[in-house]
């Protein structure tokens, strides 16, 4: 009997051990899933439209968390701009709340961009971890992400005409209607509509439009040049930089003071239309020759702006502005 004792007392304390080691397993403290943002920075531009910022756990949630963040930078939010409407993106879904469910390790906040009429400089959007709805979740010093929102891709149509002297001079405005088509216009998409006689006006038009017909209505609003010699530009704007002055498509034409018409805004809801072009496979075609009216360049128009827009502004041609669009 004494030689199978060995085997058996070497099995009981094997199995002893275990024990005690799977106890101790159970008994190790519980370290809590760790909470990030993916990146630390991202790059987008505004046409990108809606893109995702995405935070982390290092492991699964072990129940479903709802994470608090905060919003800062130069962009502006929709619920932050009220109502004024001059914002820059849109939280879609739960406004400053995500949610990472059970089991899960990511969760995602939506933001949509919006394309708009202005050249810009980079604009910056900050999002800020601030709580968790849960105690068993550590958040790390990863909790702050940077986006940089840049330029989108357009057209810039630039309408120039001679500086004034004390004795002759002239205003003019450049007002920019869209449609499906030439034949249809739909209403004002933007303009560029200054006071006093600074012989220069601009309008951006984005490419994120898409595919779509815009006529130009350049208009002799004041003045005494006669003849009223002008020249319109359309100068491509792609990563932020102004394609060379030798590709630019350059335009010609002379009004006379026949051609002087101030806006009443009393009058019809049409444009006179002196120069069409299109947007087409993000690529801009089929620009038309100026047509000189024989008389007016301009009856009233409504502010109508697509929904596709957020909103319009004014293009104020600096020297600074026009020594860019212009090379000089």
């Amino acid at each position: 009997m004494r030689k199978y004792l060995a085997p058996v007392v070497s099995l009981l304390v094997v199995s002893a051990c275990c024990v005690v080691f799977s106890s101790c397993k159970d008994d190790e403290p519980f370290v809590k899933p760790k909470l990030s943002f993916k990146l630390k920075t991202q790059t987008v531009k505004e046409s990108d439209g809606t893109i995702e910022v995405e935070l982390i756990l290092d492991k699964p949630a072990p129940e479903d968390i709802i994470i608090d963040y905060s919003l800062d930078g130069t962009a502006l939010d929709k619920v932050a701009a009220g109502s004024n409407g001059d914002y820059d993106y849109e939280i879609l879904g739960d406004y400053l709340e995500v949610e990472i469910l059970k089991g899960e390790t990511s969760g995602f906040i939506q933001l949509k961009l919006y394309s708009d009429l202005d050249i810009e400089d980079p604009e910056k959007i900050e999002i800020q971890i601030e709580d968790v709805d849960n105690d068993k979740i550590e958040i790390t010093r990863d909790d702050l992400i940077k986006i940089t929102v840049e330029q989108e891709d357009g057209i810039i149509v630039f309408l120039s005409w001679p500086a004034p002297t004390p004795s002759l001079y002239a205003d003019m405005d450049l007002l920019v209607r869209v449609g499906e088509t030439t034949a249809a216009w739909d209403g004002i998409l933007t303009g560029s509509i200054q006071e006093g006689n600074q012989p220069g006006e601009f309008v951006f038009i984005p490419k994120a439009l898409g595919n779509l017909a815009f006529g130009l209505s350049y208009v002799y609003y004041s003045g005494t040049l006669d003849p009223l010699d002008f020249t319109a530009t359309f100068i491509e704007l792609k990563d932020g930089v102004l394609e060379p002055v030798a590709q630019r498509e350059v335009f010609t034409a002379s009004y006379t003071l026949a051609n002087i018409n101030v806006w009443d805004t009393n009058g019809i809801n049409t444009t006179q239309v002196v120069q069409s072009f299109q947007i087409a496979g993000g690529n801009y075609t089929n620009i038309t020759p100026i047509s000189v009216p024989a008389s007016g360049s301009r009856t009233s128009v409504e502010n109508f702006i697509p929904t596709t827009l957020k909103r319009t502004r004014d293009a104020v041609v600096t020297p600074e502005v026009m020594k860019a669009l212009l090379n000089r």
